[in-house]
């Protein structure tokens, strides 16, 4: 049997081009296929939150879905479809989310996702109903072979991250099964590849039963998808994977007799890239997407001669060309010449068009107003902040101008501790970077400046210089934060501690234990105190396990001690 595993880019919402994708691929493959096998939700995208429960959404996912099936009329190979039904019983929920195989104008098998995950960036219990026990329990004859399906978090029932009563891959250890096919909507996130491997390995081995993972690609809003199905033997033992945040499809061939799975290109054997590379593709492909699916033309970056806005400009260019990027530079009297060189050398480097404007004019213009409207001096922090509001009403005055989006540029420890300006350094419409701690921003600086064609792209300069936010006379962020080592590790261990596995808790535990308890505390209570400005921040780029966001609810108004 052979079977074709599509991982595509869709765009929730866009029924007419997810149709144009879904039956491209039907069209290529189905002379050659027995089963084409695509995501979860690939019809309308996942994850589509709200939007189901707009009629017309639905109405359009049913015309679409009523054309893909009548374009099987005459195909002899089966589609298997990540699609949206509706729950007839009248009880519950309106929807499952359920996975469906289309034969020769027909659908004749229809299973419904049991587990609907609740926990970090999923809500899916608000709009789909679990699916019921089936008494085929989730498996199906097709051309004489036998194959059980899953639909993403039900082969996650033993995960670590939540305990559910049923486990539908349970079902398959005494089935004797040829083959288990999970379709599914896993966002990545570091450690995430891992954890597939782990958790779909061992259904693969207790099932006695080779398995293709198919997943999709793509950002969408702040999660992005890096692809990479794969497939196992049935021993759990990862064989080939499709390429990581890439749209591809190709084809894997089932032995029945004795249950191996053989692949051609683009399957390639295993391979999963560092960690490191994959947060570089993961926001690459993120800000494309973005860009692509918003309809914005392109990205402004206010520079600032600082490490993070370096970073920022340099996978914007690397995402979008530098002709879709511009900078501008916005100096005071506290901006040292070496952040002016460092930003004309950074975009020389990058072919960047930067802009100049100086806004020291404005900055004395806006102190002398202050203390003529309210009869006193402007304080320490409020002199600071009016300079980056300044900056960042600028920059959204080129967007306006020119429908360039504006990409802020806090990262990671600073959202954390509230080191930041609201309406100031946090204007934009996109963060690249704002699920990297400082010290993920030196890391993922480095390893650029290693890439082919990008030896020191970023200047050693700006990568050795001190951090400082330059709205004050030799001032550092060491002054009012701790080292970046040690506060990002104090972080880690405070916003995602749950999340991480055995060997990294005990290496950041290993370093907090040598900081006093005070200064923990401390940094804990600015993570808490900082919620409001997070709120009204742009939207980020997810990478980490836990990220700022829908991943992260906690109440603005919470106690604080």
């Amino acid at each position: 049997m052979n079977i074709t595993v599509a991982q595509l880019n869709y765009q929730i919402g866009d029924f007419d081009g997810n149709y144009t994708k879904i039956s491209a691929v039907i069209e290529k493959h189905h002379p050659l296929s027995d089963i084409l096998v695509f995501s979860e939700l690939s019809l309308c995208g996942y994850y589509p939150h709200d939007l189901l429960e707009r009629p017309e959404f639905i109405q359009q996912h049913d015309f679409y879905l009523n054309k893909i099936i009548e374009n099987t009329l005459n195909l002899s190979c089966a589609i298997v479809l990540g699609v949206i039904t509706k729950n007839t019983t009248g009880l519950g929920k309106p929807f499952f989310n359920s996975l469906i195989m289309i034969h020769q104008g027909k659908i004749i098998y229809t299973y419904h996702k049991k587990l609907l995950p609740v926990y970090n960036i999923f809500d899916e219990a608000r709009h789909f109903e679990p699916g019921p026990n089936q008494m085929d329990n989730g498996h199906f004859i097709f051309k004489d072979t036998k194959i059980g399906f899953l639909i993403c978090e039900d082969g996650w029932a033993t995960h670590r991250d939540v305990t559910y009563l049923n486990n539908p891959a349970a079902n398959f250890e005494k089935a004797k099964l040829d083959l288990i096919i999970a379709i599914n909507g896993s966002p990545s996130n570091i450690g995430k590849q891992n954890d597939r491997l782990e958790t779909f390995g061992r259904i693969a081995q207790k099932s006695q039963t080779p398995l293709i993972f198919c997943n999709q690609v793509g950002g969408n809003d702040d999660i992005v998808f890096d692809g990479g199905s794969f497939i196992l033997d049935q021993h759990g033992k990862p064989l080939a994977n499709l390429p990581y945040f890439e749209a591809s499809a190709g084809q894997v061939a089932l032995e029945h007799v004795s249950h191996t799975l053989t692949y051609a290109p683009p399957f390639k054997t295993y391979y999963l890239p560092s960690e490191i590379e994959l947060v570089y593709q993961q926001i690459l492909l993120g800000l494309t997407d973005y860009m692509n699916k918003c309809h914005f033309k392109g990205v402004v970056i206010g520079l600032s001669g600082g490490m993070d806005s370096a970073l920022t400009l340099t996978l914007a260019v690397m995402a979008l060309g530098p002709d879709k990027v511009k900078a501008i530079f916005m100096p005071t009297r506290f901006t040292a010449i070496q952040s002016q060189e460092d930003s004309e050398l950074l975009c020389k480097n990058l072919q960047v068009e930067l802009f100049q404007v100086n806004i020291d004019e404005e900055f004395e213009f806006s102190l002398n107003q202050f203390k003529q409207s309210f009869k006193q001096n402007p304080n320490k922090i409020t002199k600071q902040n009016i300079q980056a509001r300044i900056r960042g009403r600028i920059l959204m005055e080129y967007s306006n101008q020119t429908g360039y989006l504006v990409l802020s540029t806090g990262n990671k420890s600073e959202l954390s501790c509230g080191y930041t300006t609201l309406y100031g350094d946090m204007t934009g419409g996109l963060n690249l970077i704002g699920d990297l701690y400082k010290t993920d921003v030196y890391h993922l600086a480095n390893y650029i400046n290693t890439l082919p064609d990008s030896t020191n792209l970023i200047p050693q300069s700006i990568i050795v210089r001190p951090p400082t936010a330059e709205l004050d006379y030799n001032q550092k962020d060491a002054d009012d934060l701790l080292p970046y080592p040690e506060l990002d590790a104090i972080l880690k261990l405070y916003i995602e501690g749950d999340l991480l596995n055995q060997a990294d808790s005990l290496i950041l535990q290993e370093l907090v234990n040598k900081i006093p308890k005070e200064l923990i505390l401390k940094m804990h209570k600015l993570v808490d105190k900082a919620e409001f400005k997070r709120r009204q921040s742009a939207p980020i780029i997810r990478v980490q396990k836990r990220a700022f966001g829908f991943g992260r609810r906690v109440p603005i108004s919470m106690f604080i001690k």
